[in-house]
């Protein structure tokens, strides 16, 4: 049985345990809760609350780190870390990666006897970002060689990454992509018992696999996770010269805060049942023990899985008497980043007396980043007052106001710019301030903001008029229109419409423009015109452009135009 089977199997049963009142030791937890059953115990919560032995993995591959890491030697059957790799000290990872690597390279020269899987970058033993590559933070990424041979057929043993053609051929023939003994390979990846999530590869040499492995007549369903699994990237490089896997978090991992990003597979068990039992024993904690660093560390777990079914205990903690034990469920809340949160948030927002503590409240609302924020924006920046407690109005709605700026900048359209304009005539010049730069970006104009900081009401007055001369000129245009013009006038013509094939074309072109407003409103353009939403701040320029030119490819004769 392997780590992972008894490492699930282990967290499950102890879940049970502690949430049917049952310590680790199977004594029963003394006195009742509030629903009848047992209390949870100190005992039981530190327990509860205790790290794993063994390697875990803890947030998403882009944005995380690893525990206890697993060490791949530099040399194993089947395999070598590339010598210019070593140095780097990246090959670390979860052990239910480093055990995969080693099995799958085995299969594979048992199969191929004298056959040897060159290794690049995993991670670093302590997980976080390694130079070379935005993800490998959490111990759940590798990037392996490709197999080649020689323009004979003979087995060449790789000692760096090369890149593949579309013929297949690397260094004009120099090497040869090694069909049979890759397909052997990506194969033993999706068949393991340790679930794969991706193998990054570029679509050329996907087809090549596929192909083989349809002529070779492997059965239906492991051709069908091939397909699904391997997978060129629409925000990176192709990956032409290398395989980067990446391994969904095990079920223990998921429990201790690990987090998939992207597809799940029909045939990958990512543990739900265990997942919502761990958070309703974490909630317990939170509600049932006296202990304030117990509750805290509960809290502080359940933002790190992202608990939602336990979002009314949280909200309930943000009432709590300790300032700490408040932070935290904020902290957890804001680490939820579901919009389910918003109504709880903002009933927290109109209780509470303290002003500082009412506009942390309202930046968890504009955290989650989803459009509900907006219509919330909208009344924040017409009536703050409405949205506080009367306690709280005086010093909290200057800090709401810049939040509501900050959210419609980020998010808002047409219907922004009426309260938007208003704020130009606030008496606070951070509000001013904030108001212009959401104007630019809502509206893709270039108008000058400086006066709006002056001391002088003819100089502050000059920059309002001028955006309320705009909108009274071009109020009955569309938005798109809006961000047209505001193209035209930085020199980035259109041919024809803007909405058209060729119109999205230029529109992918002005992606990586050096002006930052320029480039987040093509992509705010291309999200409207193609129904395809994406945020401009997920990505870097580059790979923002990558992606759309991807997407573009493969999904633009769908797009229907006016």
């Amino acid at each position: 049985m392997s780590r992972f089977e008894v490492g699930r199997g282990a967290i499950v049963l102890a879940a049970l345990l502690l949430v049917f009142g049952v310590t680790a030791s199977g004594s029963a937890r003394a006195g009742d809760g509030a629903d009848g059953a047992p209390k949870m115990t100190e005992a039981g919560a530190k327990a509860l609350l205790a790290r794993p032995a063994g390697s875990v993995s803890l947030g998403t591959t882009g944005s995380g780190q690893l525990l206890h890491a697993a060490q791949l030697p530099v040399k194993g059957k089947g395999y070598a870390v590339f010598s210019g790799f070593r140095q780097r000290k990246t090959n670390f990872g979860t052990s239910e990666l480093v055990d995969l690597l080693e099995r799958v390279t085995e299969r594979v020269t048992k199969r191929f006897p004298g056959s040897r899987l060159g290794i690049g970058n995993c991670g670093f033993a302590s997980g976080g970002k390694i130079p070379w590559s935005v993800s490998h933070q959490s111990g759940r990424d590798c990037d392996l060689g490709m197999y080649a041979t020689d323009r004979a057929g003979h087995p060449v043993e790789m000692v760096e990454f090369v890149t593949y053609g579309s013929d297949g051929e690397a260094r004009g023939g120099r090497y040869v992509f090694d069909v049979e003994r890759n397909l052997e390979l990506v194969t033993a990846l999706v068949t393991d018992e340790v679930p794969v999530q991706y193998i990054f590869v570029a679509e050329w040499l996907k087809t090549k696999l596929l192909d083989e492995a349809r002529r070779k007549g492997l059965p239906a369903d492991t051709v069908a996770r091939l397909e699904a699994v391997l997978h060129q990237p629409s925000d990176s490089n192709p990956h032409a010269n290398h395989y980067h896997v990446r391994l969904f978090c095990s079920v223990e991992d998921r429990l201790q805060g690990c987090r998939n990003w992207g597809p799940e597979r029909a045939w990958v068990d990512l543990g739900d049942d265990a997942w919502r039992e761990r958070v309703a024993a974490l909630a317990r904690v939170v509600e049932e023990v006296a202990s304030p660093r117990l509750r805290r560390e509960a809290i502080d777990r359940l933002g790190e899985i992202r608990g939602v079914p336990a979002l009314p205990t949280l909200l309930t903690a943000l009432e709590d008497p300790r300032d700490d034990v408040r932070s935290a469920a904020l902290r957890a809340i804001r680490a939820l980043q579901d919009p389910t949160t918003i109504e709880g948030l903002l009933g927290a927002v109109a209780k509470a007396r303290d002003a500082r503590w009412a506009s942390r409240l309202f930046d968890a609302v504009a955290a989650t980043h989803a459009p509900e924020t907006v219509p919330i924006a909208l009344r924040a920046a017409a009536h703050p007052e409405a949205l506080l407690h009367p306690d709280a109005v005086k010093e909290g709605a200057p800090k709401l106001l810049l939040t509501a700026c900050a959210v419609l900048e980020r998010l808002g359209k047409k219907d922004a710019v009426p309260p938007l304009l208003d704020l130009l005539e606030s008496p606070d010049k951070k509000v001013r301030k904030a108001a212009h730069e959401a104007l630019l970006r809502v509206t893709n104009q270039k108008i000058s903001g400086r006066g709006l900081e002056s001391s002088s009401a003819r100089r502050r007055a000059q920059v309002v008029n001028a955006w309320r001369s705009f909108y009274e000129k071009e109020k009955d245009e569309t938005w798109l229109q809006w961000l047209r013009l505001g193209f035209e006038a930085r020199g980035m013509r259109f041919r024809g419409k803007m909405q058209s094939p060729g119109g999205v074309e230029k529109l992918i072109d002005l992606v990586t423009n050096r002006d930052d407003i320029a480039s987040d409103n093509a992509v705010r353009a291309l999200s409207e015109i193609t129904g395809h939403d994406v945020d401009p701040a997920w990505r870097n320029k580059r790979n923002n452009q990558r992606h759309w030119r991807s997407w573009w490819s493969d999904n633009g004769a769908t797009v229907a135009f006016p």
